[in-house]
C-alpha cells in the first residue's frame, strides 16, 4: 500500500527523486526472514560495549579463561559471565572446563557465517 507522496512531485530528475517501484523494491531489500531477524537480534546483543568487545577479543585467540578477560577489559567477572551467557545463549561463544577455568572461544557453527553473510544482503 503506497501512501500519497505528493511531496515529491516537481522533483523529477533529482537525486532524491525516488520512484514507487524503487520504493516497493527498498521495502522488500528491508523485509526480514526469521532467520534473518534472529541475527538482528545478535545485532542488537553485540551494540552493547562489553558484548562486542568479548567477541573482537575472541577473534584474536583460540580460547581464554573467563578470569584473563576481566584483566583484558578491566571489570568484574560478573559483568563478564552475563555478557558470555548471553553470546553464548545466541550461538556465537561456546565454553568448556579445563581444570578450575572456564575457557571461552568464538562457535564454529554456520550462525558466523550466516552472520558475515546478512551484511552482504544488506549491501545489495
Amino acid at each position: 500500500c503506497m501512501s500519497n507522496r505528493s511531496y515529491i512531485q516537481g522533483h523529477e530528475g533529482h537525486p532524491h527523486y525516488i520512484t514507487n517501484s524503487k520504493i516497493s523494491s527498498l521495502q522488500k531489500t528491508v523485509s526480514f526472514s526469521a532467520e534473518e531477524d534472529e541475527l538482528v537480534r545478535i545485532i542488537r546483543n553485540l551494540s552493547d560495549p562489553t558484548k562486542l568487545k568479548i567477541y573482537l577479543i575472541l577473534h584474536k585467540v583460540e580460547e581464554i579463561p573467563v578470569t584473563d578477560l576481566t584483566q583484558v577489559l578491566g571489570l568484574s567477572q560478573s559483568a563478564i559471565s552475563h555478557a558470555l551467557s548471553d553470546l553464548k545463549n545466541l550461538g556465537l561463544v561456546e565454553c568448556h572446563r579445563c581444570g578450575q577455568l572456564i575457557c571461552y572461544s568464538l562457535s564454529n557453527g554456520k550462525k558466523k557465517a550466516r552472520f558475515l553473510n546478512f551484511f552482504d544482503k544488506c549491501t545489495e
